[in-house]
C-alpha cells in the first residue's frame, strides 16, 4: 500500500468518525448538528477531495429516516412529506458524490483503493435509498455494480438478499417468486461470513433469514438450484439475446439478478389475473394494452441494439440518398434514425402507460389531458378550466405505484440543491427530437465540445452518437422498470380487491398465449 496515496484530507475521516459515533449511539441531536455543520462547510468548499463528506451527509439523512426522525423535528411519526424530503436530500448527496468521484483529478492509479473503497459503500447505500423509494430494479442495478467491483463485498450481498425478499413479495409469477427467494436466502447467508459486515447488519440479515421456516430451508433454499440451459438461437439471435442479458433489459424480473442465465433471456413479464364483473364477456382490455406496451418496448430495444452494431458498409436504404455536405460533420444513416426512433418510442411509453393507469384506477382524467405527469395530480388546471378527478393515485398505499411516482420525479422534480431534475437532459432531448432539429455527431461536436449542447445559434440541438446511445440505454432501463412496476402495482391492487370481495361468485377465465408463429 506504500505506493498508494489517499486523495481525501484527514478532515473527511474525522467527520466520518463523528457521524459513525453519533449513528452508533443513535444520538439524533448530534447527527442533526453534524449535518448542519457539514453542509455549511460544503457550501464554501466544492473541491473534489471533499467527496466523502457528501457520502456521510447522504448516509446520515438515511439514518434519520430509518430511525423515524425528520431533520426539522423530533417526532417519531414522520409525515409522508418529511420522508420524501429526507429521501430527496439523501439521493442528491449520493449523486453529488458520484459526480465528484468521476472527476479526472481522482481517476489516478495511486488513488484507486481509496476511491474504490468509497464507491463500494456509496453504491450500496445509494441502492438502499432507491429501495426505500420502491425502485427494486434500479436498486439491483447498483448492487450489481458493487459486486462487479468486489464480488466478496458482504454488505452488498446482504442487502441484495433483503431486496430480493421484498421483490419476491411483489412478483405474481410463482416460478419467479421461488427463484427470487432462493437467491435471496443464499445472498443473506453468504454475507454473514464477510469481514466488512458489522454486527448490527449481521443481526438484521440473520433476522431476514429467520423469516423462512426450517422445512423450506432444508427442502428448497439449502438445495442447489437446478437451472436448465436453453438455446439462445443461431449466431445473430444469440448475440442479440446476450446483449439484452448483459444490459439487463429483458422484461423479466429475474434479469435483475447479477447472474446472466439463459433461462432469464425471455420477455415473460405479464399482467396478473384480474377480477371482473360476472356479466363481462370480453377479457379485460388491459391485457391488450399491455401487449402493445411490451411490443413497443421490444421494438425500441432492438433498434437500440442495431445502433450498437457496427456496419461495414451503408444500409441499402441509404444508398443514392442525395444529401448536401455542409462540412458540419453530422451522422446521417438508417442506423442513427433507428436510434432516434427508439428514444422517441421509449419516451412515449410513459404516457401510454399513464393511459392504462387512468382507466384501471378510474382516476377520471379526460383523455386529451392524460400523461405520465397528470396521473399524480388531484386536479388539473388548463387556463380557466379545472377538472376534478374521481380519484387520486395513492402511491404510499401501493409500493409499486410509489416506485412509478419516484421515476416521474426524476424527470420533473429537483432534489436537494440540484439545478435541474436528475433526468432533465433526457426530457430536453426528447423535446428536441419530437419538435425541433437534432444533429448527431461522431465523437466531437461541430464546435469542439464533448457530449451535447442546447439549441445553438444554428437552431440545432447537437449531441454525439455516444451520448445519444447512453441516454437511450438509460431510457430502456427506466421504461423497463416502469413496466415491471405497472404489473406489480396491478398485482397489489388485485389482491386488495380480492380481500374486499363480497359473496358474489367468480369464475376463472383462461387466456391463450399469442403464438410466435403469428408474429410475422
Amino acid at each position: 500500500m506504500e505506493n498508494f496515496v489517499n486523495p481525501f484530507p484527514k478532515l473527511c475521516e474525522d467527520y466520518a468518525q463523528r457521524f459513525d459515533a453519533a449513528s452508533d449511539n443513535r444520538d439524533i441531536q448530534a447527527i442533526k448538528k453534524l449535518l448542519i455543520e457539514t453542509e455549511n462547510f460544503l457550501k464554501n468548499h466544492s473541491d473534489v477531495k471533499y467527496a466523502p463528506l457528501y457520502y456521510c451527509v447522504g448516509t446520515s439523512y438515511g439514518n434519520l429516516r430509518t430511525y423515524g426522525y425528520s431533520v426539522k423535528s423530533d417526532n417519531t411519526e414522520l409525515s409522508t412529506e418529511e420522508k420524501d424530503l429526507s429521501l430527496e436530500r439523501e439521493l442528491f448527496c449520493f449523486r453529488r458524490c458520484f459526480e465528484l468521484l468521476e472527476d479526472s483529478e481522482l481517476i489516478k492509479e495511486e488513488y484507486e483503493p481509496y476511491v474504490l473503497g468509497l464507491k463500494l459503500q456509496l453504491y450500496t447505500n445509494y441502492a438502499n435509498a432507491l429501495e426505500a423509494c420502491g425502485r427494486k430494479a434500479a436498486a439491483m442495478k447498483f448492487y450489481r455494480k458493487v459486486l462487479e467491483m468486489n464480488s466478496k463485498f458482504g454488505m452488498a450481498e446482504g442487502n441484495i438478499g433483503r431486496a430480493l425478499q421484498h421483490y419476491s413479495a411483489l412478483v405474481h409469477d410463482s416460478g419467479h417468486v421461488s427463484y427470487l427467494h432462493h437467491f435471496a436466502y443464499n445472498y443473506l447467508k453468504d454475507s454473514l461470513s464477510k469481514p466488512d459486515v458489522h454486527e448490527s447488519a449481521k443481526r438484521y440479515f440473520k433476522w431476514c433469514m429467520n423469516t423462512y421456516t426450517n422445512e423450506i430451508i432444508e427442502t428448497f433454499l439449502e438445495k442447489k438450484l437446478e437451472i436448465a440451459e436453453y438455446s439462445l438461437g443461431e449466431k445473430s439471435e444469440e448475440t442479440y439475446r446476450r446483449w439484452c442479458l448483459r444490459h439487463h433489459l429483458f422484461l423479466n424480473p429475474l434479469n435483475d439478478l447479477p447472474q446472466e442465465l439463459s433461462c432469464f433471456a425471455t420477455d415473460s413479464l405479464h399482467l396478473p389475473d384480474m377480477i371482473t364483473p360476472i356479466e363481462q364477456i370480453e377479457p379485460p382490455m388491459y391485457f391488450a394494452m399491455f401487449n402493445q406496451l411490451k411490443q413497443e418496448y421490444v421494438y425500441a430495444r432492438y433498434l437500440c441494439y442495431e445502433a450498437f452494431c457496427e456496419r461495414e458498409e451503408p444500409h441499402f436504404a441509404d444508398k443514392e440518398t442525395h444529401l448536401i455536405n455542409l462540412y458540419d460533420y453530422p451522422q446521417y444513416s438508417i442506423r442513427i434514425e433507428g436510434l432516434k426512433t427508439a428514444f422517441r418510442q421509449l419516451y412515449s411509453i410513459f404516457d401510454k402507460a399513464a393511459f392504462f393507469v387512468n382507466d384501471y384506477w378510474d382516476i377520471g382524467i379526460h383523455e386529451r389531458d392524460i400523461n405520465y405527469r397528470t396521473i399524480w395530480l388531484s386536479g388539473y388546471g388548463v387556463g380557466k378550466k379545472h377538472y376534478e378527478y374521481k380519484n387520486k393515485l395513492m402511491p404510499d398505499e401501493n409500493i409499486a405505484l410509489k416506485s412509478m411516482f419516484w421515476i416521474h420525479n426524476e424527470f420533473n422534480k429537483r432534489f436537494g440543491d440540484a439545478d435541474n431534475p436528475y433526468a432533465k437532459n433526457i426530457q430536453v432531448l426528447r423535446n428536441a427530437l419530437e419538435h425541433k432539429f437534432v444533429k448527431v455527431h461522431n465523437g466531437i461536436l461541430y464546435d469542439g465540445k464533448q457530449g451535447e449542447t442546447e439549441i445553438g445559434i444554428d437552431s440545432f440541438y447537437h449531441i454525439t452518437e455516444d451520448k445519444l446511445l447512453q441516454y437511450t440505454l438509460e431510457l430502456l432501463e427506466i421504461v423497463r422498470e416502469w413496466l415491471i412496476d405497472l404489473t406489480m402495482a396491478v398485482h397489489i391492487e388485485e389482491m386488495k380487491r380480492r380481500d374486499g370481495e363480497t359473496e358474489e361468485k367468480s369464475y376463472p377465465v383462461f387466456l391463450m398465449e399469442f403464438d410466435d408463429e403469428w408474429k410475422v
